[in-house]
């Protein structure tokens, strides 16, 4: 009766757990992996997605399957007939079925079991070769679920990981607070208004555009816009402060001093956003992020307005209360809390609008027909571009530059403002902020704070620190090395071209002369050889920094972006002969369940086979696992990178002489390094799969991924170098024969030009001569 409740119990939950299963490991019958295994299993992998596949062999994988099949089944009845005849002689010997060495339950329901298995089932195929296929199709299924789940979860939040935001909140609240404090604090002192907040505007081509003309500091929604700013500035000119002083003068003053401070006195936020092309898919959710931007800052600065004026007015007034010490840290916390919000929103509309495209494939971009969830997880290794692109994106775009601008000289030389900002530091002694180390409300006194250090790096650290800035400094930042490469590469086409035609003009030049002779001739000469010289020299400089230059170039232009998707096809390569490897061995698997060694369902030869096919499985999920992750880690490693090359360098060369020399060695083996990184990363797209079922027992599956790419990179590498050097020979033989046949049409021409000048001359000289 126990065990029955037991067996009710768990009974729906092995049905709930299987239907789970099914859910996510069901493939798709136009999965683009299942067609491609028609090709080399034929449609005997219909059987995947509930087919029954053909009854004759339609693959000549089947065909010669069903030969195999027959000898392992023949095979199988060898040792089952071995087996009846030592189980018989030890039953007689030892008074036991079977003998002592044989389970007398598991052995003969083993041998049941391996005839089942090698028996042919369809298309030639043996039931265990069935089996193995449907794992693997469900493997898809499972690769597909996974491949969807990481795309829904870039949909949802727009980036690979948490946004960086750089934004330093109090410092954005002080500057603020200390810009409404100036404005009142003057305001107070004049008793006149002669400053006021313009609260947005628009900034375009260094001019301000007003948005509005007054009213409170609320954000309006604007269109897409780089750069707004926010002013406190004085409400009168020159011209216009003059009259109102002396209308203020002839009244006696009744309402405070009218006066100028000039442009923006008590100094003004600007807050630059990203550039976009206006008309994209993401002009709506980039315009509502920078209305949430703006409305928080501006929220901000509204909070803040009352806790400046408590100030001002404690200043001046020694009765009045004191300013609300929470004030500050709640303005700051509502900031961030709106700014955060923000972004997170932004992020989810961007990426939603982008990946949306892919339903229907992405032409433009990976010239696919196929969309990304279409194509099923064989594909993801070509969306390696667009997914960065994307992550690429939503960073950027959710970045924002705050320029904060403090009060001016004219603020400061006021006669009061030093007792007004007297004020404020006292209030910021005292104030609660929120400690980053605890997250509690503290005194600001009390806060925990850090020191940073600065290095000095000389001329040519400062050149390489800038590449390597320019490339590292972008969220992805492949993109930004293989931008490198192609600046350096197009750097180096336009001068070999510049040279070339210098060469070829100058040695055109020296052989001209040359060829003319003559008194013209033998003065030219000694400059357009020298010309010649210099020239040809110039040019098989610029060859020889070709030689070392352009290969470092193609690396980081087209190695590198390339990387990612050479180990990917390497890897679904991998999987494919994997699958292949397990159905052809299959039978013989099969077989191995009739071995009589070992107790248990599963004999001890067999053991082995269910860890490949575990493999078999999981294989391609992992495989999606590794590409993420490789993707995250080469962002972590070139994120290092960044951070300690340039110190070690330095380190390195310490006191010696730099130069151009230094500064190429430098990027070789910053380009090296990076290559190594990117290999060791992008490796987890097979070794997660290789090495994972390590920590369940199984073996080391390494299919031979990466020393197949490392051949790729030789060949690439060397390649790279011959195709320079070729084209420095091939330059150097055309410009000296371009130049002498340029030159000997030139000296043709020019003899022909004066032989008929002379002739002509004569001609003349005849008609105007007395006869």
């Amino acid at each position: 009766m126990k065990t029955l409740k037991i067996i009710l119990i768990l009974l729906p939950l092995l049905l709930s757990s299987s239907g789970a299963f099914a859910s996510i490991t069901d493939a798709d019958p136009a999965d683009k992996s299942l067609e491609y295994l028609r090709y080399i299993f034929g449609s005997t992998v219909d059987v995947i997605t509930g087919g029954t596949g053909p009854a004759n062999p339609d693959s000549v994988l089947g065909a010669m399957s069903q030969i195999l099949n027959t000898g392992m089944l023949v095979f199988t009845g060898l040792i089952i007939g071995y087996v009846f005849l030592t189980g018989v002689l030890n039953s007689a010997h030892e008074g036991n079925p079977l003998g002592r060495m044989y389970s007398t339950m598991w052995v003969p329901l083993r041998m049941v079991v391996a005839l089942a298995l090698v028996l042919p089932f369809s298309g030639g195929y043996s039931t265990m070769q069935i089996g193995v296929m449907w794992l693997a199709g469900h493997g898809i299924g499972l690769a597909n679920s996974t491949w969807n789940a990481a795309l829904d979860h870039i949909t949802g939040t727009g980036t690979l990981y948490p946004p960086q935001i750089t934004v330093d909140y109090e410092n954005t609240a002080m500057r603020i607070l200390e810009s409404r404090v100036c404005m009142h604090g003057i305001n107070t002192a004049d008793r006149h208004i002669n400053v006021e907040e313009k609260p947005v505007e628009i900034v375009d081509d260094d001019q301000v555009v007003s948005v509005r003309s007054s009213g409170t500091t609320e954000a309006p929604l604007v269109p897409v816009q780089h750069r707004v700013m926010q002013r406190y500035d004085s409400v009168y000119g020159l011209a216009g402060a003059g009259i109102a002083y002396g209308a203020a003068w002839l009244s006696g003053f009744p309402n405070g001093i009218p006066r100028s401070y000039g442009s923006n006195p008590c100094g003004s936020i600007t807050l630059e956003f990203a550039e976009i092309d206006e008309g994209t898919a993401i002009d709506t959710p980039v315009r509502s992020f920078q209305n949430k931007v703006i409305a928080a800052h501006a929220q901000l600065d509204e909070d803040l307005d009352s806790l400046a004026r408590e100030i001002v007015l404690s200043t001046v007034d020694e009765t009045a209360p004191a300013p609300d010490q929470t004030a500050y840290n709640l303005a700051v916390n509502n900031f961030k809390t709106e700014y955060q919000k923000a972004i997170s929103d932004a992020l989810s509309e961007i990426a939603s609008a982008r990946v949306s495209k892919w339903a229907g494939g992405n032409p433009d971009a990976a010239g696919m027909t196929v969309g990304a969830r279409d194509a099923g997880w064989i594909s993801v290794g070509a969306w390696y571009w667009d997914l960065q692109r994307v992550n690429a994106e939503t960073q950027k775009m959710v970045s924002v530059k705050a320029e904060l601008v403090g009060p001016t000289e004219a603020a400061l030389e006021h006669d009061d403002y030093q007792t007004f900002m007297d004020g404020l530091a006292a209030y910021s002694q005292n104030m609660l902020v929120t400690d980053p180390a605890t997250g509690t409300p503290v005194n600001a006194m009390e806060r925990s704070t850090y020191a940073d250090d600065n290095a000095t790096l000389g001329f040519v650290m400062g050149r390489v620190e800038s590449v390597i800035n320019f490339a590292l400094s972008e969220p992805d930042p492949v993109a930004g090395l293989a931008n490198v490469g192609h600046v350096i590469i197009g750097t180096f086409e336009t001068a070999l071209t510049a040279a070339f035609v210098s060469d070829l003009a100058a040695c055109v030049a020296d052989d001209t002369s040359e060829a003319v002779g003559g008194l013209i001739g033998g003065a030219a000469r000694p400059v357009t050889s020298t010309l010649c010289r210099m020239t040809n020299k110039a040019l098989w400089s610029l060859v020889g920094a070709g030689l070392l230059l352009i290969p470092i170039a193609l690396m980081l232009a087209f190695y590198l972006p390339a990387t990612p998707m050479i180990l990917w096809i390497m890897g679904v390569a991998g999987w494919f002969v994997m699958l292949i490897e397990a159905v052809i061995a299959a039978p013989i698997w099969a077989v191995s369940h009739a071995m009589p060694e070992g107790s248990g369902f599963i004999g001890e030869r067999a053991k082995a086979g269910y860890m490949v096919a575990l493999s078999v499985f999981l294989r391609p999920a992992l495989a999606i696992f590794g590409f993420f992750a490789s993707m995250l880690l080469v962002i972590v490693m070139l994120k290092v990178v960044m951070l300690i090359f340039l110190p070690a360098m330095s380190g390195m060369i310490g006191d010696s002489i730099s130069g151009v020399v230094t500064a190429v060695a430098m990027l070789g083996i910053f380009t090296v390094l990076i290559i190594q990184i990117a290999h060791r990363a992008f490796g987890l797209i097979h070794e997660v799969p290789d090495k994972v079922l390590r920590y369940i027992g199984g073996g080391s599956e390494n299919l031979g991924e990466a020393s197949q790419e490392q051949q790729s990179r030789s060949v690439f590498v060397g390649g790279a170098a011959k195709v320079v050097g070729g084209a420095g020979h091939t330059m150097r033989d055309k410009t000296r024969g371009g130049a002498q046949s340029m030159a000997d049409a030139a000296g043709s021409g020019l003899k022909n030009a004066a032989g008929a000048a002379k002739t002509g001359m004569s001609r003349i000289s005849k008609m105007l001569s007395p006869k």
